[in-house]
């Protein structure tokens, strides 16, 4: 597999670890799971914004995308230290813009395969999948927080519970077609490798 599908592979296992293991013991140690919501957060980030550094071509882009890394990355520190402490809060105010730097990830990605086009089905192209994945997830996430927004307002219970069921959906959703660039990945690189 090429280096970006690598870092997909990786962080998938590195995700399903944290929240196998870190969930529980999170809450154990700090009654709440607001620290592996901040270690997962930044983590995730660097690992899509690194993959997506690697499938860009053009050179501005790949400074765009490092430049949004080092400046989610500072401010990452300085949100858990000061406005969202990373055992107390959960980091919306890191989430939403890594939300929003990934829906420009998407869309400059989704041009570049339209200028660069492949002589490939698109669906067998692991990068349409990833891309895809993370188009979806990013834009479905702005709907989650804002009726998360409403029903803590207005404390309805059936209501978050049921943004709660949309949540984990859309995660399932999205980790599926992230499993889907993964396995395309590996085996355009079996065919072509060996």
């Amino acid at each position: 597999m090429t280096m970006p599908f690598k870092l997909l592979a990786i962080w998938l296992v590195i995700d399903f670890l944290l929240d196998s293991c870190g969930n529980p013991l999170c809450i154990a140690i700090f009654k709440n799971n607001a620290l592996l919501s901040h270690t997962e957060t930044i983590g995730e980030f660097l690992f899509f914004a690194s993959t997506y550094y690697y499938l860009f071509k053009e050179i501005w882009i790949k400074k765009l995308v490092m430049g949004c890394i080092i400046t989610l990355s500072v401010f990452f520190v300085i949100n858990g230290f000061t406005l969202q402490p990373f055992t107390k809060a959960f980091p919306t105010y890191v989430i939403m813009p890594a939300e929003i730097m990934y829906v420009v990830f998407a869309v400059l990605l989704f041009k570049q395969m339209l200028q660069y086009p492949m002589q490939v089905n698109i669906t067998k192209q692991s990068i349409f999948w990833f891309n895809t994945g993370i188009l979806f997830f990013s834009t479905t996430m702005f709907l989650v927080f804002s009726l998360m927004n409403y029903y803590s307002k207005h404390s309805t219970l059936e209501g978050m519970t049921l943004v709660l069921y949309f949540w984990h959906s859309i995660d399932i959703i999205f980790t599926i077609l992230i499993c889907v660039a993964i396995l395309n990945e590996n085996k355009y690189a079996v065919e072509n490798n060996g």
